[in-house]
């Protein structure tokens, strides 16, 4: 049965399930820190057999195996039921059409990497930028420019990550943030450069110096599309695993 994570006893038992899991700790755990207790937040939280599940928007984020069919079938109704057009899972799910994985990169705890090569002097780093201009330079649509900015200002407010950007004449035109954290993981996001800056080595040098200064406390972590799999790796990142993704077109299910 899929039972919403409302009570501190059930919230404690969904901690308890994503707790140690690359990624689904810090990204889940700190959702249900920040909006576990915030019903207008946009996001739900509940616990099935197997596993926990997270909800924002129209995506799913699922820690756990489905431990049989009923359990399988049960949550694709309930899918179906919300309407999500997403799922992001620790493992593989029987419905849905499996899309390309995200791939988990990471740099160890007490680890740094060599910067790669300063941006030009006409840009100047900023760690505490303006948040709305950083909103707006990440997402185009200004319902998620929107909602990345509620979060954003959320999770630095509670004291839980930061946001580093390169700006021109005050502007953002590179930026990377940290907004999700558990006890050994630093999920680093958002990482951005407006299209007339791409090319020049900005997104390189600022996510390495994040990561570098992120991994003095915890392991520094992130997930890509796997096209940029060979430049992350060239940074000198390590694959620290997949997450698993799926399209839930319900009409054609």
């Amino acid at each position: 049965m899929i039972t919403s994570a409302t009570t501190p006893a059930q919230q404690a038992e969904f901690a308890r399930r994503i707790a140690g899991k690359p990624y689904f700790a810090a990204v889940m755990g700190t959702a249900l820190t920040l909006f576990g207790q915030k019903p207008g937040s946009g996001w739900s939280f509940y616990l099935l057999p197997g596993g926990a599940l997270a909800l924002r928007g129209g995506t799913a984020t699922l820690c756990g195996a489905l431990p049989d069919a009923d359990t399988a079938e049960e949550l694709q109704s309930f899918l179906q039921f919300v309407r999500t057009d997403r799922v992001l899972t620790e493992q593989p799910l029987p419905f849905g059409t499996e899309a390309p994985p995200l791939t988990l990169w990471r740099l160890p705890k007490g680890c740094t990497l060599p910067l790669p090569p300063a941006p030009p002097a006409a840009l100047t780093l900023t760690e505490q930028p303006a948040m709305l201009p950083v909103s707006r330079l990440a997402f185009a649509d200004k319902a998620q420019a929107d909602g990345f900015y509620s979060a954003a200002c959320t999770a630095m407010a509670h004291g839980i990550g930061c946001c580093h950007a390169l700006l021109q004449d005050g502007a953002p035109v590179c930026t990377v943030g940290c907004f999700s954290q558990s006890k050994t993981e630093s999920y680093m996001s958002a990482g951005v450069t407006a299209p007339a800056w791409r090319g020049k080595g900005l997104a390189g040098w600022l996510i390495v110096r994040m990561a570098n200064e992120l991994a003095q406390q915890r392991d520094a972590v992130f997930a890509c599309e796997q096209a940029l799999n060979g430049w992350y790796r060239s940074l000198g990142f390590t694959q620290n695993g997949i997450i698993q993704q799926y399209i839930t077109d319900w009409n054609t299910l």
